[in-house]
């Protein structure tokens, strides 16, 4: 897996934070196709050479992040979270002003990949750290069982809008130990976790694992079989990393 430099995504962050500041319902337009998050395929490429960022307006206030990548290929996975054009407040002129708008001008980037710092199959380091609630956690606690570890912080937006879909994921599968961490101090964290349903263990004031991120970019979630090595990890989000870790996480339980 190659991720795009923290670089390109601080920018869409900033675009997209401006797009959506106002708007209850996020959209995004990669490729002409509408989507809720940007997908994988946007942030997994090996090498994006064209990648083109641009904002509609229209009179009526909706404001829509766009993306516009030749280089890019939507999959079928990825398709299954499109959503159709007619299900889109404003949607055939929301398309229509893509078009016109994905060849004029906009913020252009030529970009190589980063690369992952951690492998699948290396085993998971020794840790000793304390939760929101005080109680200090290290890999005895997780011997002999599946443990999935999400890395995020407050200021991170698509970490904050994939934990009520992690939660459900501990109540489906109790036999999983899930982690979260975050560098912050409980009192910042709880700003967060007290507004969003998050219902894993919150581990706090936690730098051991910061060094993963890198220039990879947050969050990042590592699934840790049962014998303590990693399995498998994914930088960044979409449906269809979340989908994934999901099916490995079954297989491995």
């Amino acid at each position: 897996m190659q991720i795009l430099t923290s670089f390109v995504f601080s920018i869409l962050m900033l675009v997209g934070v401006t797009a959506f500041a106002k708007d209850s319902e996020k959209i995004v337009i990669l490729n002409g196709v509408f989507f809720k998050e940007l997908p994988s395929a946007a942030k997994n490429t090996p090498m994006l050479q064209d990648m083109k960022l641009f904002t509609i307006n229209t009179p009526n206030g909706t404001r829509v992040l766009c993306v516009f990548s030749p280089s890019i290929i939507l999959s079928e996975e990825a398709l299954k979270y499109a959503i159709p054009v007619e299900n889109v407040s404003e949607g055939e002129e929301l398309l229509r002003r893509y078009n016109e708008q994905k060849e004029g001008q906009g913020i252009n980037f030529t970009m190589s990949a980063t690369k992952p710092l951690i492998r699948v199959g290396d085993p998971f380091p020794q840790f000793v750290a304390t939760d929101i609630d005080g109680k200090i956690w290290k890999n005895a606690d997780i011997d002999g069982k599946v443990m999935v570890l999400n890395l995020w912080f407050t200021g991170c937006g698509p970490c904050r809008r994939e934990m009520p879909e992690l939660s459900t994921w501990k109540d489906e599968m109790p036999d999983v130990m899930f982690l979260s961490s975050t560098y912050e101090t409980p009192a910042v964290a709880r700003q967060v976790l007290d507004k969003v349903n998050f219902t894993w263990i919150h581990l706090v004031d936690d730098k051991q694992f910061k060094e993963w991120i890198g220039a990879n970019g947050y969050p990042l979630t590592i699934v840790v079989d049962k014998s303590g090595n990693i399995a498998a990890f994914e930088y960044r989000t979409s449906p269809e990393q979340r989908s994934a870790l999901k099916n490995k996480i079954q297989i491995l339980r």
